[in-house]
């Protein structure tokens, strides 16, 4: 199959890069990743320890795989959330991006089975694939010093992957970094958490803290900048300088940026559907970013 054929079909539907690499091991990438393991950087996040294999063989989830089609997409939205108090990472300020990423990969993969016969996997953050290095492999992200980003097109954009077994007539190589000597992200982290360049340590990321670890320290919620997720170490990196927003995002934009402080202060637990139900936050539950805000309230 034409690998261009493909990738018009994935812009066309609203991704911003899509790149295509052969199914094979990704040997070297499983062996940092091993390493990042025995150090301890995923913190309680147990689940990443299992079935590590799978993580990097497209062919343990897809047999007779051949190829691995990468897609980002621009999550950037032109709004100014109403809290001054309580913001979250932008990526929440639109459609959950499981929902979104994958609905559109299922039209890709419409399209692509008029164009040939094939069998496809769709993943988005929903099988044990490591996504951001098939990013790199399929040339649409490398790794920076605070984790995936484009030399050209900055960090604000989310994955998905599709498993098929077409083999196509030619394939993108993996990109690799031009951070130099730029230390920003390191420098400003505000929980240190980057202290090793190229590996985030998430037992000390905010991030890890807000949206994954089920108990965490009350002093560690009055830290963090955000009540969910952490913008900072993006906000600061030279490559997110002219990254503009999706004009497609306008239409998805989500319904909690118009909660003013004391719309947060007074968040009951049946409201928190009606204004985070169709964004990534849903998947925290109430109980865990309301935790959030009453820390920050704590400290008026």
């Amino acid at each position: 199959m034409d690998p261009q054929v493909v990738k018009d079909i994935a812009c066309s539907v609203g991704f911003s890069a899509c790149g295509i690499a052969p199914a094979h091991r990704l040997s070297d990438a499983e062996s940092r990743f091993r390493q990042s393991i025995a150090l301890g950087y995923q913190a309680d996040m147990h689940y990443l320890e299992r079935d590590i294999d799978k993580r990097f063989d497209p062919q343990e989830l897809l047999p007779g795989c051949q190829s691995v089609i990468v897609v980002t997409y621009n999550y950037l939205v032109d709004a100014m959330p109403a809290s001054d108090r309580y913001r979250t990472a932008r990526y929440t300020w639109i459609e959950d991006y499981h929902v979104l990423v994958k609905r559109l990969l299922e039209d890709v993969v419409a399209m692509m089975q008029r164009v040939g016969e094939c069998r496809c996997r769709i993943t988005v953050d929903s099988s044990c694939i490591s996504e951001k290095n098939w990013a790199v492999e399929a040339g649409v992200g490398c790794y920076g010093k605070n984790g995936l980003v484009h030399n050209d097109s900055g960090s604000y954009f989310v994955l998905g992957a599709i498993l098929s077994d077409v083999a196509f007539e030619s394939y993108d190589s993996p990109l690799e970094s031009d951070c130099g000597e730029c230390r920003l992200c390191m420098e400003k982290c505000p929980a240190k958490a980057l202290e090793t360049p190229y590996r985030v340590d998430a037992q000390k990321c905010f991030a890890y803290h807000l949206n994954e670890n089920k108990n965490p320290d009350n002093e560690v919620l009055e830290s963090a900048p955000l009540i969910f997720g952490c913008d900072v170490c993006q906000e600061v990196c030279p490559k997110n300088k002219k990254i503009f927003p999706n004009k497609d995002n306008i239409s998805k934009k989500s319904v909690f940026l118009q909660l003013q402080n004391q719309g947060f202060e007074n968040l009951r637990n049946e409201e928190f559907k009606a204004y985070f139900g169709n964004t990534a936050i849903a998947r925290r539950k109430y109980e865990r970013l309301y935790r959030a805000i009453k820390t920050k309230m704590s400290l008026k």
